[in-house]
C-alpha cells in the first residue's frame, strides 16, 4: 500500500543517486534527475497539491520562456520540433529541480549533502584515473574497455619518473566540464574538512577522518590545477573573495599559510610553464589578444553584431548558429582569408552565459537571469555558516563570462540540484543574528553585476579589433612551436636581426587556401596563383641569407579538435634559391597537387648564412596569399 510519503521518499532516493553518481555519466545524471522529478510530481498529485514555485524558480522558467518570443512571432516559419526539443529550450525541464527546495526537510537536505560529498570523492577518483589513462575514460568504457581506432585520445601533460600523465577530465568529454564539476563538488569536501578541523583538537577520533578529507581535498585542488580550466580557477577565487566580505578575517592569523601557499603555487606555475607545452599554451592564451588558438574575438564580434539587431526580443531558441553564419558571410566576402578561421570558430553558443541568454531571450531573458542571480545570492548569504558549500555557484557565474557553463547539462543539472539544498529563507531576526545584513547582500550582488558589466565591456572591446588585422599567418618551427622571429619577418618594415653566429634557421608559414569558398556557396578551385615576395635587397642591419631551401607544403583544412585527429600534411615541392640581391617572386598554381578537398598551401623556409651578422629578409605576403 502506498503511504503518504512514499512518492516523496522515492524522489529523494533518486536525488541521492543523482548527486552521488553524476560524475560518472551525463546519461545517469539525466535519468536520476528525471526519475526524481517524476516521483516529485506523483507526490504532488497524490497529495492533491499544486506545485509551488518560489520566486527563483519562476524567474528561471521565465528565462527559458523568453527564448520562445521570437519563434512565436514567426510561428509559421518556425521548426517547432527543433525549437522545443533540440535547442536551449529543451533544458527547461531541469529547472523543475528547484521545486525540491521547498519539499525537502532539513534532515533530507543534510543527508543529500553527504551524497554530494560522495560524488566529490568519485569525481576526484575518476580524475586520478584519467590522469594515468592513455584513453578517454567515457568512450573506453562504452566501447567495452577497448580502444577503437579513430577515437580521440587525451592530451598528454608530461612524463614523470617514466609515467605518462594526461590532462585529467574524469568521465567527462571536455576538461572544461570536469573543471566545472570540481567547482561544484569540491567545496562540499573542503567545507566538511574545515568543519571537522575545529573538532580535531578536542576529539582524537576525528583525526583519521580529517587525514582522509585533507588528502582528498588536496588531490581535488591538484587535479583542478592540472585540469587547466582557467576560468574555473579564477571563478573559485572570485567566490572566496565574495564570501570573505561576509566575515571579518584575521590576515595576521592566516598570513604564514597564505605566503606559503602563494610561493608554492608560483613555483609550481614556473616549473610547469618551463617544462610543459600544454601549460605554456594555457597561460600564453590569457595574454594573446590575437591568438589563432582562441577564436573568442570572432565569437564576440558575432555576438554583438547579433545583439545590435535583436537586443529587444532576442533571436529565439536554437537560432544562434544560423545568426552567426549570417553575420559571417559578408565578412568572408570582403576578406576571403577569414573563411577558415570563422569556419573553425565554435558557432553553437556565445561562450558567455549572460550574453547568450540576452541574445536568445532579449530584455526579458536578460532581466530574468539577473533577478534569478540576485535571489540565489540572497539565499546563499543568509546561511553564512554554510555558504562555502555553495561557492561553486559564484565560480560558475564568474567562469560563465568565458564559457557557457549554464548550457552544459553536466554542469547545469548538479548546479540546480545543489541550490535545492539551501535552507529555507530565514526571518530578519535570524539574519541579523548570523550577521547577514541587507548591506552585505547588496555589496556582493553589486560586485556580481559589476563583474558581468566589466566582462561584457571587455568582450565588446575585443570586437573593436579590425577584421583585416585578425588574419595572422601561423609561423612555426620544425616541431610546430611558434617562431617569433619568423612571424616578425612577415610584412615587416625592416629586416629582422637574428642572434649572432646563427648559420641555419627553419620555420613554416601557414594559411593560404587553395579554394574559393564562403558559408553560402560551394567551394571551387582558385584561379589566381598563390604568391609571396622575398626582399633580398641589400640591408644595412646585417647580412641576408646566402641560400634558401623553400618547401611547398599541402595540409588538410579542418579543425583538428572537431575532427579528433591531427591535420595531415605533406611536402609536394622543394626548391633552392641563391640570394639574387633583389626582390624574388614565388608563385604556386592552386591547381597543382590537389587533394581530396579544401587544403592549405603552406611554405617551409630553411635559410643559411655565412656571415657573422645574420638578418632575416622581409617576407611580403597577403591575407589569402593573393
Amino acid at each position: 500500500m502506498i503511504g503518504k510519503e512514499t512518492f516523496h521518499k522515492i524522489s529523494v532516493v533518486f536525488l541521492y543517486l543523482f548527486f552521488a553518481l553524476s560524475p560518472f555519466s551525463i546519461s545517469l545524471c539525466q535519468i536520476f534527475a528525471g526519475a526524481s522529478l517524476f516521483f516529485l510530481f506523483l507526490d504532488f498529485t497524490f497529495q492533491k497539491k499544486i506545485p509551488y514555485g518560489e520566486p527563483d524558480f519562476i524567474f528561471w522558467i521565465l528565462l527559458y520562456l523568453s527564448f520562445l518570443i521570437t519563434p512565436v512571432l514567426l510561428f509559421e516559419d518556425t521548426d517547432w520540433k527543433r525549437t522545443i526539443l533540440k535547442s536551449e529550450f529543451g533544458d527547461v525541464w531541469m529547472g523543475f529541480l528547484l521545486l525540491h527546495h521547498s519539499r525537502l526537510t532539513r534532515l533530507e537536505k543534510k543527508r543529500l549533502k553527504r551524497a554530494v560529498e560522495m560524488g566529490a570523492l568519485f569525481l576526484i577518483g575518476c580524475g586520478l584515473l584519467s590522469l594515468l589513462s592513455p584513453y578517454r575514460l567515457a568512450p573506453f568504457v562504452m566501447d567495452g574497455f577497448q580502444y577503437l581506432e579513430g577515437r580521440r585520445l587525451p592530451h598528454q601533460l608530461a612524463d614523470f619518473m617514466g609515467i605518462s600523465l594526461y590532462l585529467p577530465i574524469g568521465f567527462q568529454s571536455t576538461h572544461l566540464t570536469y573543471g566545472g564539476l570540481l567547482a561544484l563538488y569540491l567545496p562540499s569536501l573542503m567545507e566538511k574538512t574545515f568543519r571537522i578541523l575545529k573538532m580535531v583538537r578536542r576529539l582524537s577520533r576525528y583525526r583519521i577522518q580529517i587525514s582522509f578529507l585533507l588528502s582528498f581535498s588536496f588531490l581535488g585542488l591538484f587535479l583542478l590545477f592540472l585540469n587547466q580550466s582557467r576560468s574555473i580557477w579564477f571563478g573559485l577565487l572570485f567566490g572566496f573573495f565574495l564570501l570573505s566580505l561576509q566575515k571579518k578575517v584575521s590576515i595576521k592569523k592566516y598570513l604564514p599559510w597564505l605566503v606559503f601557499s602563494i610561493v608554492g603555487i608560483v613555483l609550481l606555475f614556473i616549473l610547469l610553464y618551463q617544462n610543459n607545452w600544454l601549460f605554456q599554451r594555457a597561460i600564453d592564451d590569457l595574454f594573446a589578444k590575437r591568438s589563432l588558438e582562441n577564436q573568442r574575438i570572432w565569437i564576440h564580434k558575432m555576438n554583438f553584431a547579433i545583439l545590435k539587431d535583436s537586443f529587444l526580443l532576442g533571436i529565439g531558441s536554437g537560432n544562434y548558429p544560423d545568426a552567426f553564419i549570417l553575420q559571417a558571410i559578408p565578412l568572408v566576402k570582403g576578406l576571403p582569408e577569414l573563411y577558415y578561421d570563422l569556419s573553425i570558430t565554435p558557432k553553437s553558443h556565445a561562450h558567455f552565459d549572460f550574453l547568450h541568454f540576452w541574445i536568445l531571450g532579449g530584455i526579458l531573458g536578460c532581466s530574468s537571469f539577473l533577478i534569478f542571480i540576485f535571489l540565489k545570492t540572497k539565499s546563499i548569504l543568509q546561511v553564512s555558516k554554510q555558504a562555502f558549500f555553495y561557492i561553486g555557484f559564484f565560480a560558475i557565474l564568474f567562469a560563465g563570462s568565458f564559457q557557457c557553463y549554464l548550457l552544459d547539462d553536466e554542469v547545469l543539472l548538479p548546479l540546480l540540484g545543489i541550490l535545492c539544498l539551501l535552507p529555507k529563507s530565514k526571518r530578519k531576526r535570524e539574519e541579523r543574528k548570523e550577521g547577514t545584513t541587507k548591506k552585505n547582500r547588496i555589496l556582493v550582488y553589486g560586485l556580481l553585476l559589476f563583474w558581468i558589466l566589466i566582462s561584457s565591456m571587455g568582450a565588446l572591446y575585443l570586437t573593436k579589433t579590425p577584421a583585416k588585422d585578425l588574419f595572422i599567418h601561423r609561423v612555426r618551427t620544425e616541431t610546430n612551436f611558434p617562431d617569433k622571429l619568423g612571424q616578425s619577418s612577415l610584412n615587416a618594415t625592416f629586416a629582422v636581426v637574428v642572434p649572432e653566429g646563427t648559420r641555419e634557421m627553419y620555420f613554416k608559414i601557414s594559411g593560404c587556401l587553395d579554394h574559393e569558398t564562403n558559408f553560402d556557396k560551394t567551394a571551387k578551385i582558385r584561379t589566381t596563383p598563390i604568391q609571396l615576395k622575398i626582399h633580398w635587397e641589400k640591408n644595412p642591419l646585417g647580412e641576408l641569407p646566402d641560400t634558401l631551401v623553400l618547401e611547398t607544403r599541402k595540409r588538410e583544412s579542418f579543425d583538428q579538435d572537431k575532427e579528433y585527429r591531427v591535420q595531415a600534411e605533406r611536402i609536394v615541392k622543394t626548391e633552392t634559391f641563391l640570394n639574387p640581391r633583389k626582390l624574388e617572386l614565388v608563385q604556386v598554381n592552386p591547381k597543382d597537387h590537389l587533394g581530396s578537398g579544401i587544403e592549405f598551401i603552406d611554405f617551409g623556409f630553411r635559410f643559411f648564412w655565412k656571415g657573422e651578422r645574420p638578418v632575416l629578409p622581409i617576407i611580403e605576403i597577403s591575407g589569402n596569399c593573393d
